[in-house]
């Protein structure tokens, strides 16, 4: 049942197709290079409510309205200063509000030059309850909590956050911007592939058990809502030939990609548990096997051991 399931999911991935593709405009960027022809950092404009800002690998979003700017994630210092020079040249509207996606130190460091400003900060409750457990000095804690969704409204756009249990952290929560409706999972779900090789494979600090439901939910509210596309909270990769990307904004499909990974990567997990191979083993048999090889993007066999391996330790213990 499991191999018919992978067959089947495989096949739903080829009939996924391409989606739509989107016009961005390029407003800022350093004169520093990052590698090739790629800059430091960069500011998009995707619609007149919308930016996005990428830092080094990094991507969060900038939404201005009649009211005032709502910001997410400011990711360094270092950046959050970028940007703090950088938005007053496309607007002069007060910065009102930073909303965190999650409580990982990579993303949501730097705030406090926002905060010196007068804005307020927004997260779910579990990550104000991760910083008061694990604090950072460069993470600036939230005024606001909220249990399940949330919305900060800015005039004429606003930024909707909903949360579907635990995923990629106890807190992570899904963005929907308002009124261009594109969605934001942070450190998941970058286009142009939801099949990209993840970075992170040991998966920690992920809830692994809800992360099929998570996805599943995302799908629903891009359904729901009519979302127009993803924006990637990270630089990707893309096929043919295999280069790495800025991936800023991708079709929707990229949601239900991201749940056929991981889903094709615990069937086949669970495949090699069935057929009694001992669990120490199961990373090299399915590297050997050839397993997802031509399915994956960017498949890194090391990477995918310890994928492997994580997938296998959740599978017999439930963590």
């Amino acid at each position: 049942m499991r191999m018919k399931n992978i067959i089947n999911l495989l096949m739903i991935i080829m009939l996924i197709g391409c989606g739509k593709s989107f016009e961005l405009t390029k407003v800022a960027e350093s004169e520093a290079p990052l590698f090739g022809k790629m800059k430091l950092w960069e500011i998009e404009k995707i619609s007149n409510n919308l930016y996005a800002f990428r830092y080094t690998f990094y991507r969060n979003i900038i939404l201005i309205g009649d009211d005032g700017i709502i910001l997410t994630d400011p990711l360094t210092p270092e950046a959050a200063s970028i940007l703090n020079k950088e938005i007053k040249k496309i607007s002069n509207k007060p910065i009102k509000y930073v909303a965190y996606s999650h409580s990982h130190w990579d993303h949501v460091s730097g705030g406090q030059i926002f905060k010196d400003q007068g804005a307020e900060f927004v997260a779910h409750e579990q990550c104000l309850n991760n910083w008061l457990d694990n604090p950072s000095p460069k993470v600036v804690k939230p005024d606001k909590v909220f249990k399940d969704d949330y919305k900060i409204d800015v005039g004429n756009a606003s930024l909707e956050m909903y949360f579907y249990g635990p995923s990629h952290d106890n807190c992570r929560v899904v963005f929907l911007t308002q009124p261009d409706r594109f969605i934001f999972i942070a450190d998941d779900a970058n286009p142009p592939d939801g099949m990209n090789m993840i970075y992170g494979a040991g998966l920690a600090d992920t809830y692994i058990f809800n992360l099929i439901p998570f996805f599943q939910s995302s799908e629903l509210l891009a359904r729901k809502k009519r979302a127009k596309g993803v924006i990637g909270s990270h630089m990707s990769f893309k096929n043919e030939p295999m280069n790495l990307v800025s991936g800023t904004i991708g079709s929707t499909r990229v949601i239900k990609q991201q749940r056929l990974f991981y889903q094709l990567v615990i069937d086949a997990v669970q495949i090699a548990l069935d057929k009694g191979v001992s669990p120490e083993l199961i990373p090299d048999y399915l590297i050997e096997q050839g397993v997802l090889k031509e399915t994956i993007i960017g498949f890194d066999e090391k990477k995918m051991r310890v994928l492997y391996k994580r997938i296998t330790n959740y599978l017999l213990t439930g963590e």
